[in-house]
């Protein structure tokens, strides 16, 4: 009988103890399923009319960059550099549209590289010792008729000298993840100063959601102190819907062109168009291979809604059975060029439970090409802790 009681009591302990154990131990992660197709081919493949040299990218406001050319290294752009002073510097220093802004006055020293320049055959914007100018009135002389000078002087108002500028330039690049995109100078001579296509989008697209640079960008000329009228050297402005932004030309980097135009799309909203064109032999080449873009992308692009405002775009199920929905939080809609492959993927974070309601556990990937958009997923219901008996008798 002792040796029954003993054994008995040892077995007892032993299953109190595995339980004990098992109770312990820590729960597997719940595991997400995708209720959205993993790809999905919109209609008959076309491809954009990409230039026969050079590279190129085009895109949308608020619809984000569709479509882009082989970009295997990043090139010089020269003047669309400005373009990225003008952002930094009114970062720096804001202005309202109808504003003037500050005043400087041109020094001896500023009127003296204005020559240097101008014998060195850059572009450049006369100007003369004592003259001031206003803050619109260096954004209007460096964008309008692309002079050198006048992005020296704008950068020595907004961040007190060009070498800080260009850290600025460089430091809002990365914020912005134009990964490919490095500035050596302010306005674009240095063959230093480089980007590839998609990138130049997505800054043309900011530069558009300035006021100032857009009134800017969009005037065909300008009256300043000294120099009187200048004319804008984008001389495709208005044409067809152009409305800027920035060319760019010298024999390192050959003709540039960052170009936006007005849009309306499938859905009867309005968007502006934005492209950029790199590496051409001639402006001219840039100008019309620019609006055969254009005009395909008018003719062609169709936005799709791909996931409505609290969809359900998944599940979230534990072992133990507790399940929950994957809503999105907002509604996603791309410009898809005509057999654009849309891929969704599911992509968890470790979501130890128990979870509440509203948790957010992970993300919905949703690509197209260049398009890559992350939305965040939270849970539908709560997913609550298993009952005693399913941790100590859970095998895995």
């Amino acid at each position: 009988m002792r040796r029954r009681a003993l054994a008995a009591g040892i077995i007892l302990v032993a299953v109190l103890t595995a339980a004990a154990v098992q109770s312990r131990r820590p729960l597997p992660a719940p595991t997400g399923a995708l209720l959205l197709a993993a790809s999905h081919a919109y209609g008959a493949t076309k491809k954009p009319p990409w230039p026969a040299t050079g590279e190129a990218a085009i895109g949308a406001d608020g619809l984000g960059l569709w479509a882009a050319s082989a970009s295997p290294r990043a090139l010089p752009i020269a003047s669309l550099a400005k373009v990225m002073t003008a952002l930094v510097a009114l970062e720096a220093r804001p202005l309202s549209p109808g504003q003037g802004g500050g005043t400087v006055t041109v020094s001896a020293a500023d009127a003296a590289t204005y020559q240097a320049e101008t014998s060195a055959g850059q572009s450049t914007v006369v100007v003369r010792a004592g003259e001031q100018l206003t803050e619109l009135q260096l954004l209007q002389g460096m964008l309008i008729p692309s002079g050198n000078n006048f992005a020296a002087l704008l950068a020595d108002y907004a961040a007190g000298s060009v070498g800080q500028m260009v850290q600025r330039m460089n430091l809002k690049a990365r914020t912005l993840g134009l990964s490919k995109t490095h500035f050596d100078d302010v306005s674009g001579i240095s063959t230093r100063t480089v980007s590839v296509p998609a990138d130049l989008v997505r800054l043309g697209e900011l530069a558009l959601a300035n006021p100032v640079i857009a009134q800017v960008v969009g005037m065909a000329q300008a009256v300043l102190p000294v120099a009187g009228v200048v004319y804008n050297v984008n001389y495709a402005l208005g044409r067809d819907g152009i409305l800027g932004i920035k060319t760019g030309s010298d024999p390192a980097a050959g003709a540039c062109y960052l170009f936006a135009a007005n849009w309306t799309s499938s859905s009867g909203r309005s968007h502006h168009l934005v492209g950029a064109i790199e590496g051409m032999a001639t402006l001219d080449g840039t100008f019309a291979a620019a609006q055969r873009l254009l005009d395909a992308a008018r003719a062609n692009l169709v936005v799709e809604h791909l996931v409505a405002a609290k969809q359900k775009v998944g599940t979230l199920s534990a072992a133990w059975g507790s399940k929950a929905g994957l809503l999105s939080p907002d509604d996603l809609s791309l410009a898809l060029w005509p057999g654009e492959v849309v891929r969704t993927r599911l992509v968890l974070k470790a979501n130890p439970a128990p979870l509440a309601r509203g948790s957010v556990v992970g993300h919905l990937e949703v690509s197209a090409g260049p398009q890559s958009v992350q939305l965040p997923l939270a849970t539908s219901s709560a997913i609550a802790s298993p009952s005693r008996l399913w941790r100590i008798l859970r095998i895995a």
